[in-house]
């Protein structure tokens, strides 16, 4: 499906379905999708979001894919047991998505490139169920098709990644 996807982008024949609604609720079906995998994997889940809404003028299905990507990511390179935290805040005119975790972590000169197609950073056996690395760059894509734009830090191998997606808020209150 994220082939497909990345091809509709790419040949702009993707089409967003926008509409104003709150983040959370958004961040809350990704979590839903996503929490199988999760789960299946031992993980720890925190999530912390505003205890007020975040007005965003996006495609529902669109931006939940977005995070729900970058859960699932989490939770494929992150060994048995670990931590994941989402977190949503507002910053400014923005609202900020985090996926933190404590997993494989990415080697510095690989940060650039995380979200080029058909890069994968973690390539041996114990990760061959990774996928075909195009799922960040259609994260990517997809979050600009929105105004916004996406960013991954680590402080290296073996030390967790952290992705953050952000958006820009709806001016006018839900």
């Amino acid at each position: 499906n994220d082939l497909l996807d990345i091809a509709r982008v790419s040949s702009g024949k993707l089409v967003l379905q926008m509409q104003p609604l709150d983040l959370r609720d958004v961040i809350a079906t990704a979590i839903e999708t996503s929490k199988p995998l999760i789960d299946a994997a031992g993980h720890a889940l925190s999530v912390d979001l505003p205890l007020l809404p975040v007005p965003v003028d996006v495609d529902p299905v669109r931006i939940s894919q977005v995070v729900s990507n970058l859960l699932s990511n989490a939770a494929k390179y992150t060994p048995h047991g670990g931590r994941i935290v989402l977190t949503a805040r507002i910053e400014g005119d923005e609202a900020v998505v985090t996926v933190r975790d404590n997993g494989v972590g990415i080697a510095a000169d690989m940060l650039a490139a995380v979200f080029e197609m058909f890069t994968q950073v973690a390539r041996s056996i114990e990760r061959a169920n990774g996928g075909l690395g195009i799922g960040l760059s259609l994260v990517r894509r997809l979050v600009e098709l929105h105004g916004g734009a996406v960013s991954a830090q680590s402080a290296g191998v073996g030390l967790g990644s952290s992705f953050a997606v952000r958006l820009p808020l709806m001016m006018a209150a839900l």
